[in-house]
């Protein structure tokens, strides 16, 4: 059974004239008849009585049925055209975890208000491996932690952070204001290739220290796995600014700040630069920056 047979017996119930079908359909009156013919092998029942054209009872079964079939048929094709005509094209988007997690919702949500023809693919993974997926060119455009020394490359800042230290449920609330305070505690690290981890590594050098140097009582590849493990007493943890909240809410305890600030950029291909797709979301992320600056 196919689209082309329940048309043309469709067409018929309503003509009762093999001939005016034919005219209706724009085909011989030959095809009509092979198509009927063909439509009542496959089911076994005749479906027209040939002297009168009239509905078999069977036929009258499988008109009803058929019509049905066409008509959503129709609207599920109808649907796939409105939906490939809504998306025309797909910008690729890899984050950190951080912005991926805490405010590159909000910028998808104006980007997709804006350029709503737009299909959204999201990578999220450590500021390293968003790198490359985009040097692999496999995403085009990045919102990371680290800013990328490629020549190949434009990197500008999108948004500034603080590093937060915070301590597990219960501990004292006296923030930490040097290095030598740090050492006296564990800490739930983030993994090298993280934007976070090579930010506190910065802020640290500040206070003449290394990660290295402070002990170490586990390492998660995420905020949310170091949320939960601060959470559960395993140690201290680094997290953004913008995960304040998330951890406070948590019953984690405010140790203060690190002593500099680094920033989220976003990084694409100089060679994409002209692309619809890149052109887009870097005027969303433009105009964003500036309301974001502004709250």
């Amino acid at each position: 059974m196919n689209e082309k047979q329940l048309e043309v017996f469709i067409e018929l119930a309503a003509c009762r004239s093999f001939s005016q079908t034919a005219y209706q359909l724009g085909v011989s009156q030959s095809t009509v008849t092979k198509q009927l013919k063909s439509l009542e092998q496959e089911l076994g029942s005749q479906l027209i009585n040939r002297q009168t054209t009239a509905l078999t009872e069977e036929g009258q079964l499988v008109h009803e049925k058929a019509k049905k079939m066409m008509d959503e048929w129709k609207n599920l094709r109808t649907l796939c055209k409105k939906r490939s005509q809504k998306y025309t094209q797909t910008l690729r988007i890899g984050a950190s975890t951080t912005p991926g997690t805490y405010f590159l919702p909000s910028l998808c949500k104006e980007c997709h208000e804006r350029f709503p023809h737009l299909r959204l693919n999201l990578y999220i993974d450590d500021s390293n491996s968003v790198l490359t997926l985009l040097t692999e060119n496999k995403i085009d455009i990045a919102v990371v932690g680290t800013k990328t020394s490629s020549s190949a490359f434009h990197s500008y800042p999108l948004l500034k952070d603080r590093l937060a230290i915070i301590g597990p449920p219960g501990v004292q609330s006296k923030p930490v204001t040097s290095f030598s305070e740090l050492q006296s505690f564990a800490f739930v690290k983030r993994k090298q290739g993280s934007g976070t981890y090579q930010a506190v590594e910065s802020a640290l050098n500040d206070w003449d220290g290394t990660l290295a140097e402070l002990e170490t009582a586990a390492v998660v590849p995420n905020t949310e796995g170091l949320l939960s493990l601060v959470e559960a007493g395993i140690g201290y943890g680094f997290l953004s600014e913008f995960a304040l909240s998330s951890s406070q809410a948590r019953g984690c305890v405010f140790k203060g700040f690190l002593p500099n600030e680094r920033d989220f950029y976003v990084t694409y291909s100089k060679s994409a630069e002209t692309k619809e797709t890149v052109a887009a979301f870097k005027r969303t992320a433009d105009i964003w920056k500036v309301n974001n600056s502004q709250t």
